[in-house]
């Protein structure tokens, strides 16, 4: 069975050259640090990584969690202490869900709340179930007050040198912008991260839900750091299988697919059965409970061999 699915976009989970990197940092640091980073004893690689992440994005600070979830109630639990609306987007991740904030499921509704009212916007740069982008254009002619955005599935691939939505969006809003995101998705790090202003990541960093928390594990850290050059070489993997995959894709109705994005959404959910037949496990279930709709999608990653993905298009060619 060939399983096009989960995250991981570039391999990296698996890429024998990547864990090498993280055996080593395991050598250097061990297998965690479980002490706050706020301790005098704290590893200076967590420095090290946000000074890199802020250079890599473009943006002016980095800051350093345990995981993307972490990073988004973390952003939601600061700006919930100011005196301004929360205006939660149709594609906010629960991640970013607050229970003082009001969840909009209509973007016109979400729109004329920020108008109405100096807010602060929640929302997902892309999402992955739907296979969708914001509609940017209206959201940033709102004008909110903060804006921030969960980057989870752009960041790592996506964007402006491979390094989201920071380098698109600064320039087309006036409002204060705050990057979260899970670090698992791209490029298989077990962390989460938050890009913003120098003052506002100083101010996180005193929530005691930061200097309460454990900070992702080093070794993974180090591997990241050390590790440009086999994350080129995955990204031109990807790359080719896509561009291998495209024109197929674009030609059968009933797929949903973003512009080098490698998530491919099936709108008939029997299809997946038809590819399991066949030897092609996709990802096909309900989220984020056992009542919402069902999603099925196909998930490309550069781990997979040209064989394998050429099978898949072979198969999808079939369905129609």
């Amino acid at each position: 069975m060939i399983a096009f699915s989960g995250t991981s976009y570039l391999g990296l989970s698996t890429h024998p050259g990547f864990l090498s990197l993280v055996k080593e940092g395991l050598d250097q640091y061990g297998t965690h640090y479980g002490g706050s980073r706020l301790s005098p004893l704290c590893p200076d690689i967590f420095e090290q990584a946000e000074a890199a992440f802020a250079e890599w994005t473009g943006a002016p600070a980095a800051l350093l969690v345990g995981s993307g979830s972490a990073a988004g109630q973390l952003a939601a639990r600061f700006f919930a202490h100011e005196n301004l609306p929360l205006q939660i987007g149709p594609l906010a991740h629960p991640a970013l869900w607050w229970p003082k904030g009001k969840k909009h499921t209509e973007w016109k509704v979400f729109f004329e709340a920020i108008e109405k009212t100096p807010s602060i916007a929640f929302t997902d740069a892309l999402d992955p179930l739907g296979i969708q982008l914001p509609p940017w254009e209206a959201l940033l002619a709102a004008k909110p007050k903060r804006l921030v955005v969960d980057d989870s599935h752009t960041l790592g691939w996506y964007g402006p040198g491979y390094a989201g939505s920071w380098g698109l969006l600064r320039p087309k809003t006036s409002a204060e912008l705050l990057v979260t995101a899970s670090l698992g998705k791209a490029l298989a790090l077990p962390a989460g991260i938050l890009l913003g202003e120098k003052e506002t990541l100083a101010k996180l960093r005193e929530l005691p839900q930061f200097g309460g928390a454990s900070p992702p594990p080093a070794a993974f850290l180090y591997a990241w750091l050390h590790g440009q050059e086999i994350i080129a070489a995955q990204r031109q993997k990807l790359q080719a299988h896509l561009d291998d995959l495209k024109p197929a894709v674009k030609a059968i109705p009933g797929i949903h697919m973003l512009e080098n994005f490698p998530v491919f959404g099936l709108q008939d959910h029997e299809w997946g059965n038809q590819l399991a037949q066949k030897g092609i496990k996709i990802s096909a279930f309900r989220y984020p409970n056992e009542h919402s709709p069902m999603y099925s999608r196909i998930v490309v990653r550069a781990d997979h061999t040209q064989e394998e993905v050429g099978y898949l298009r072979e198969c999808l060619e079939a369905l129609c």
